[in-house]
């Protein structure tokens, strides 16, 4: 498929939602939601849902994924404030996020993985307050292993004759700059999350999507910053990711880095498309399609840009 969305609505997967009162309407009292990811055995998702309603959630939307596990009807008679999706299609993860936002309705939305814990006495009511005030596109978790180690979750670029190294390093300090939210994790400011287009489902490898939502925030003239109060533990250790350059890195490749940006717009040099067709390793006319494709999406939100990935990467300083 060679069309790139440029909106959350260009793509609307069908599913059902159990519980939560349907509807839309949305309690006025807490500025944050939750948005539930789930993934593997869900032993302990009674207790996250009971915790999270605890603190004080009163919107929490869970994406069960495709097909609908039969333990939501109990779980929604139990949990009232919880709205849960389920797909009646195939899904990617991009696809999760967009329309978990559009069911979420609160101005921040809270990301997270059924296996994990969240350390509660941090999320206080001025945290949240604060959560206003910095208005980042994502504040990301300190994250920890099983053990309680924390992780290397906070991606810094490195950029060098248009290839990109990404390096994962634990965070330092409150405010440090990440390219984009490890594990999807964090809590992100849903109308920023709507006016960039959210995650582009059409492409598949969940490693390269995060990676194109971040980096076209940062374009974009968005910020991903480290929250240190917000804190999260897994319950097992995450699984590696494939960070194979396979076609799905040609298309963040096309979007995020063979922009140039001139003046106050960007756009994509017609010189890109030989050093396109020689690592596409697709036929020249899918090679050529792909690339017009990509040019005529940044032509699009060409005045959107402010700046383009070599000054993203020069100017990398974690906590300027």
């Amino acid at each position: 498929m060679n069309t790139i969305p440029s909106t959350l609505e260009d793509r609307k997967p069908t599913y059902t939602v159990l519980g939560g009162g349907r509807g839309g309407n949305c309690p006025d009292s807490f500025p944050v939601s939750v948005l539930l990811l789930n993934r593997g055995p869900r032993l302990y998702r009674a207790a996250l849902l009971q915790e999270l309603s605890d603190i004080g959630f009163d919107s929490i939307v869970s994406v069960e994924g495709d097909g609908e596990s039969p333990e939501l009807e109990g779980l929604a008679a139990r949990f009232p404030s919880v709205r849960f999706l389920s797909f009646k299609e195939r899904v990617n993860l991009g696809d999760m996020m967009n329309t978990g936002m559009r069911e979420s309705c609160a101005p921040y939305v809270f990301v997270l993985w059924n296996d994990m814990r969240l350390a509660t006495s941090a999320l206080s009511g001025r945290f949240f307050d604060r959560v206003a005030e910095l208005d980042r596109a994502c504040l990301v978790p300190t994250l920890c292993d099983p053990s309680g180690s924390v992780l290397p979750s906070v991606m810094h670029p490195a950029l060098a004759r248009s290839a990109l190294r990404v390096v994962a390093l634990p965070p330092r300090a409150d405010g440090d700059k990440s390219l984009f939210p490890f594990d999807l994790c964090g809590i992100y400011s849903r109308e920023k999350f709507i006016l960039l287009g959210g995650f582009d489902w059409t492409i598949g490898n969940p490693h390269w999507q995060r990676m194109d939502f971040g980096f076209r925030a940062w374009l974009w003239g968005e910020e991903i910053r480290y929250a240190q109060a917000l804190r999260l533990n897994y319950g097992s250790a995450p699984a590696p990711e494939d960070t194979t350059p396979d076609h799905d890195y040609g298309r963040f490749w096309l979007k995020n880095l063979a922009p140039v940006h001139r003046g106050d717009s960007a756009y994509i040099p017609t010189s890109r498309l030989f050093r396109w067709a020689l690592s596409s390793r697709r036929g020249p006319l899918a090679s050529l399609e792909e690339f017009r494709a990509a040019r005529n999406w940044v032509a699009v939100n060409s005045f959107r840009f402010r700046q383009d990935a070599a000054r993203v990467a020069d100017l990398w300083d974690p906590l300027s």
